[in-house]
């Protein structure tokens, strides 16, 4: 029987030899246990071999898919200065609409007409082009002028003056803000005004000229970064909110003027791309059909300009 067998093992040294006498069984439990433990070290050998291959190739994918993030990071980096730079000659794509009086249906007879029908009925908004709100948008007060305030504090109107206790007209919108906000254009424009001092009660003041006759102003600031004459686009930094001049708090006064006649700025804080067509029913004083003519005309020749320009260069 194989619990019979026996191995023996013999030792000779100088004292004599000596006889061990090793069971069989535990020979072969010997053997297995060695052949699992290689078979352990095997299994694990390949598997991690198997885990640094796909390590590997995993490295390699993400090393491609950072290079092709890079690339695709310079490649929208590309195309938005493109953009601005398109923005900024005004060379902005689409077909040119030969008369958008004409589109629109502009009576000779304002008066009357206004009596009679709604502004929007006489604005054909959907044949204004991209292009067109975008030029628009870019040198027409739009937007808020700070990223942050607290509340609207002041609306534009007829109010008690908090200070002279007097009813007089608030000509602007106040954003009640913390000191050091800051402050930006609403629109494309030169800055007619920036200094410090009392200026009427306005305090720290900055006056910024726009396009086809509008205004903004922003008083009460603490700090001031533009200068008179400076040309700033929309949503450049212009100044820092504070409470300088007759105020009662720290806070941002806000205006919007057409031909120096205020208007209410809400109307055009509220103003943008979505509800484009927003504007032309909340704010009547102003002729926008005539404005809307003056721009189309404008871009035509901006248009014209540019194929002029290319036709020379060709020749």
């Amino acid at each position: 029987m194989i619990f019979d067998k026996r191995l023996v093992l013999m030792i000779t040294d100088k004292n004599g030899s000596r006889h061990i006498n090793v069971s069989m069984i535990f020979r072969q439990l010997s053997l297995y246990f060695l052949l699992f433990i290689l078979g352990v070290i095997l299994f694990l050998a390949v598997s991690i071999s198997v885990f640094n291959s796909e390590i590997k190739d995993v490295n390699i994918k993400t090393i491609l898919i950072n290079e092709q993030y890079e690339k695709m990071l310079k490649k929208n980096s590309y195309l938005n200065d493109q953009i601005n730079q398109r923005l900024e000659e005004i060379a902005l794509a689409g077909d040119r609409i030969d008369d958008l009086e004409g589109v629109i249906g502009v009576s000779k007879d304002e008066e009357e007409l206004e009596k009679n029908e709604n502004l929007l009925s006489r604005i054909d908004i959907a044949s204004i082009t991209g292009a067109q709100k975008a030029f628009v948008m870019k040198f027409i007060p739009n937007g808020r002028p700070l990223d942050y305030y607290r509340r609207i504090s002041a609306e534009f109107g007829n109010r008690m003056h908090p200070i002279l206790h007097i009813l007089h007209k608030h000509t602007g919108l106040d954003f009640s803000t913390q000191v050091n906000t800051p402050v930006y254009s609403t629109a494309d424009g030169v800055i007619d005004f920036a200094a410090n001092g009392w200026n009427g009660g306005y305090g720290k003041l900055v006056k910024i000229a726009h396009s086809f006759g509008f205004k903004t102003y922003y008083a009460h600031l603490n700090n001031i970064v533009v200068k008179n004459g400076q040309f700033v686009k929309k949503g450049q930094l212009i100044a820092y909110s504070g409470n300088s001049g007759v105020s009662t708090g720290p806070h941002l006064h806000y205006e919007v003027r057409f031909l120096n006649q205020p208007l209410n700025p809400l109307n055009f804080v509220k103003w943008d791309m979505k509800n484009f067509d927003s504007i032309f029913e909340k704010e009547r004083t102003i002729a926008w059909q005539s404005l809307l003519t003056t721009i189309n005309n404008l871009m035509g020749q901006e248009k014209w300009d540019r194929q002029q320009l290319s036709l020379k260069e060709q020749n």
